[in-house]
């Protein structure tokens, strides 16, 4: 709650009042008359106030819909959004009243996704798609202050999962066992190309050029696209799934699908507790890969997408090859 009354440089006067992230402004032509506009704004806004908390308390389930309608709509990371903040529901019950939630609680939910194998990045971003669906409904009135949330969680410079090579043909096999050739050719095309999950379902028959074995990659997290040089394993994954129609998708999945496939492989192949195995594991396989070859990092970045050297530092420890010239330049 704030107010103030301020000389304007046209010489009027400014009252000015914000309840609850609603804000009211009056000019006036005395400082008698801004004081009492004041007075009455701020007994306006705080009725409005006490009404709207007389209401139904503001529910997660509401906040959830908020935030995707007036923060995550349109962008690259609406869809991860969208899966962290169900997961949220999931926990706490999706007519959870926004101010109940408080530090403790919420630790209570990064304790138990750490259990289940979270990486403390993953959980920190989980819980701020909760402080932004907070922050939302107290911007739109809904919530009169923000519940405190807890410290980050700090990063634990842990080894990142990579796919064996045997684990990879296992996983192809399986997928050709099962009538889904696309499925293989899929996981092939994400480890020769780091691509995000996203990047690789949204990718169109248009986004590749199959002569300059080139993909572009327009939607992405970052919003800057990219273009990715194809290896001959990555061409010969796409080729057979170019679309007639170059506006159609390449790939014939959504994320629900493919997700139930790999997870019924990665039963069959007795994988299923191994819950460091995820789809996204295809990208750190393959910047595990460029960086245990020497590839520089400002070039791992460019490839994957990635947008700050803190991203890519997880693979300084397979990066070598690439250090080498250090060793020289000290002895010479």
């Amino acid at each position: 709650m704030s107010g103030s009354v301020r000389r304007a440089a046209d010489g009027s006067w400014i009252a000015d009042v914000t309840v609850a992230g609603t804000r009211k402004t009056g000019k006036c032509k005395t400082q008698k008359e801004a004081l009492a506009r004041k007075r009455e704004f701020l007994e306006l806004l705080l009725q409005r106030e006490a009404k709207q908390v007389s209401r139904s308390p503001f529910t997660l389930r509401e906040a959830r819909e908020l935030s995707l309608r007036v923060r995550w709509a349109g962008l690259a990371y609406e869809r991860t959004a969208a899966i962290y903040s169900r997961e949220a529901l999931a926990y706490f019950g999706s007519e959870f009243p926004c101010s109940e939630l408080n530090a403790t609680r919420v630790d209570a939910w990064r304790q138990e996704l750490t259990a289940k194998g979270n990486r403390p990045s993953t959980v920190n971003k989980k819980v701020a798609a909760i402080r932004a669906m907070l922050s939302d409904a107290h911007l739109h009135g809904h919530l009169a202050e923000v519940p405190r949330m807890p410290r980050q969680m700090p990063m634990k410079n842990t080894k990142d999962r990579v796919f064996s090579q045997d684990e990879v043909a296992a996983f192809c096999r399986y997928f050709q066992n099962v009538g889904e050739p696309a499925a293989a050719d899929l996981l092939v095309f994400m480890l020769e190309t780091a691509c995000r999950w996203g990047e690789a379902e949204r990718l169109q028959g248009k986004d590749v050029d199959l002569g300059r074995r080139k993909v572009t990659f327009w939607a992405t997290k970052n919003g800057k696209p990219r273009s990715v040089p194809l290896t001959r394993r990555a061409l010969d994954a796409l080729e057979p799934h170019m679309p007639a129609v170059q506006t159609h998708r390449v790939w014939p999945y959504r994320y629900n699908r493919f997700e139930h496939l790999f997870d019924r492989a990665k039963g069959s192949l007795g994988l299923a507790e191994d819950r460091a195995l995820t789809i996204h594991t295809t990208r750190h396989t393959c910047a595990s890969r460029l960086a245990s070859k020497g590839v520089p990092l400002h070039q791992l970045m460019a490839f994957g997408g990635w947008t700050s050297l803190a991203s890519v530092q997880r693979y300084l420890h397979l990066h070598t090859d690439a250090l080498a010239a250090c060793v020289n330049a000290l002895e010479d």
